[in-house]
């Protein structure tokens, strides 16, 4: 049994979810999980697991070091850093292409998300989890106020159970997502055997099954937009550049003509709602044993 420490930024969404599936799957090492937003005591390990941020004071109390990274979020300061991690691990081919340069080993594993099957029932409505991200792309769902809920998360709090059930009673999920470095609200729906509708961006190509899921084609691809939160170079923290940043922005006339064929996305749901579960199911699976085998080799 090997001691792995887990370091993380509480952010209250996906990165807190990447922890727990870690410490959960490496369940066979002594995993101690540090939310690096509060006082610990750090102590020393075999290895040191670093999620979406560089902590660099934590790197010598381990024997070892990765980063896994989300590209999005890598910002320059970090980029000077790579060098010091025996390892890096990316989520897709895509970002794996994008950081080649900086390091000389860098593993794609994909991941994997929570499993949110709970008695899924067929209503016939949809859902655009906003959460509080500022990549959702949510302008794009605001003409369909009436007929597409919205969750934001800034605003409503959600318990687990509540999360569960939204998911498991809506038959349809918009991800229309900038950019994503995995997406777990589209993995958690098509868990539930539900459609996601979703942007064409690089690790949703990547994974899905085009035949499962409706993918919005892109019109733009930008790396600084005025206006956009998650583009807009002039709101970035002062000194502050993410190299890696993009925005995927899709063709608005192509979404607003998918939606006007909701009987036939409904339909299309009922019909292939097993097969969109177990291609959850199997990427899902795949996903945790090679990260599994790849950490085990490193340590």
């Amino acid at each position: 049994m090997y001691k792995v420490n887990l370091y993380y930024w509480n952010n209250g969404v996906g990165v807190v979810n990447d922890a727990i599936l870690i410490k959960t799957l490496l369940s066979d090492h002594d995993v101690a999980s540090y939310d690096i937003s509060k006082t610990n005591e750090y102590r020393k390990g075999d290895l040191g697991i670093f999620i979406q941020n560089i902590h660099a004071d934590q790197l010598p109390n381990n024997k070892k070091n990765i980063f896994i990274i989300n590209e999005e979020w890598l910002n320059q300061d970090e980029v000077l850093f790579l060098s010091q991690f025996d390892y890096l691990i990316v989520k897709s081919d895509y970002a794996k292409q994008l950081l080649v340069p900086y390091h000389a080993n860098i593993v794609q594993t994909g991941f994997f998300s929570l499993d949110r099957y709970f008695f899924p029932r067929n209503t016939g409505k949809v859902l655009h989890f906003k959460g509080k991200s500022i990549q959702k792309n949510s302008e794009l769902i605001y003409n369909y106020k009436d007929s597409i809920k919205v969750l934001d998360s800034e605003s409503e709090y959600l318990s687990d159970s509540q999360v569960d059930g939204e998911l498991n009673t809506h038959d349809i999920h918009i991800c229309c997502s900038l950019y994503e470095g995995w997406g777990h609200y589209l993995w958690e729906a098509m868990s539930c055997g539900k459609l996601v509708i979703c942007s064409e961006i690089p690790v949703f190509k990547e994974y899905l099954d085009p035949d499962l899921v409706k993918f919005i084609p892109t019109k733009n691809v930008c790396r600084s937009v005025l206006g956009y939160k998650f583009l807009d170079k002039s709101k970035f923290i002062p000194g502050v550049s993410y190299r890696f940043r993009e925005g995927h922005f899709v063709d608005r006339s192509k979404f607003d003509e998918m939606l006007k064929n909701i009987d036939e996305l409904l339909e299309f749901q009922r019909k292939n709602s097993k097969n969109i579960r177990n291609h959850f199911l199997e990427v899902n699976d795949k996903n945790k044993r090679k990260f599994l085998s790849i950490v085990n080799y490193i340590m």
